[in-house]
């Protein structure tokens, strides 16, 4: 494999951090007549994938400790920040998996931790000076960078958001990949995150063409939604982990 192709593989190991794909999220739910209703904080983020010229948006759900992407689907995940635990719902399987936020960053932590081979160059973390205010609360910027690769996350605590939510959102992504230890510095600092990235730009330079991931929190609202996105059905057959 060319190195240039090599970097390109590499790299996109960390676009994933950002969870964005090439096919819209199923649309937020909206609540159906005489269907209950739990008031909620909703975050509305915007994805622009570039050269691609596609625009999408999903919502993060939070209400009563509890939140949800609308971004997934069939297989979708609920953390409660009062149990600190994360339900992983297989709608396809109808199982349902739970986990404590400590065991998710473990095995996090040990997915990354495989050892990587010689020459192949590491993703690396920086806190800059940077800030300026999204959504009415003052960001930080930091930067991942691996070759040409180079993320930059404006990150703030915004009173809404819980702040732990994003990094509980990056430890239970895979991590399945033979080589996701090139990221391990970054995934790190990703999990100790106490913050939300108001915005997040992403791209890579790769032959003639830049390929670029926005995600944008355009806004940041309570409203009611259905009880049901925030709920895991008891028909389902439980497993624990």
């Amino acid at each position: 494999m060319r190195l240039s192709r090599l970097l390109l593989a590499l790299a996109l190991l960390i676009v994933a951090f950002i969870g964005a794909c090439n096919k819209p999220p199923a649309p937020p739910q909206a609540a159906k007549k005489n269907e209950p209703t739990i008031h909620a904080t909703v975050i509305t983020i915007q994805t622009t994938i570039q050269p691609a010229n596609k625009t999408y948006a999903h919502e993060i759900v939070i209400a009563n400790n509890r939140a949800r992407s609308t971004d997934e689907a069939d297989q979708w995940r609920l953390f409660d920040f009062a149990q600190k635990q994360v339900t992983y719902v297989d709608d396809i399987a109808h199982t349902v998996r739970v986990q404590s936020f400590a065991d998710a960053i473990a095995a996090r932590r040990a997915a990354v931790a495989r050892p990587v081979p010689d020459g192949l160059p590491r993703a690396q973390f920086a806190v800059t000076n940077a800030q300026k205010t999204l959504q009415g609360v003052v960001t930080k910027q930091s930067v991942i960078r691996l070759g040409a690769y180079q993320r930059e996350l404006w990150i703030g605590s915004h009173p809404l958001i819980p702040r732990g939510l994003f990094a509980m959102l990056q430890a239970t992504e895979p991590a399945s990949s033979p080589i996701a230890g090139i990221t391990r510095a970054a995934d790190e600092a990703l999990l100790e995150v106490q913050g939300f990235p108001l915005a997040d730009h992403a791209e890579l330079p790769y032959e003639n063409k830049k390929l670029v991931v926005d995600n944008v929190v355009v806004k940041i609202e309570q409203r009611d939604v259905p009880a049901a996105l925030l709920t895991v059905s008891g028909k389902k057959s439980a497993q624990s982990h």
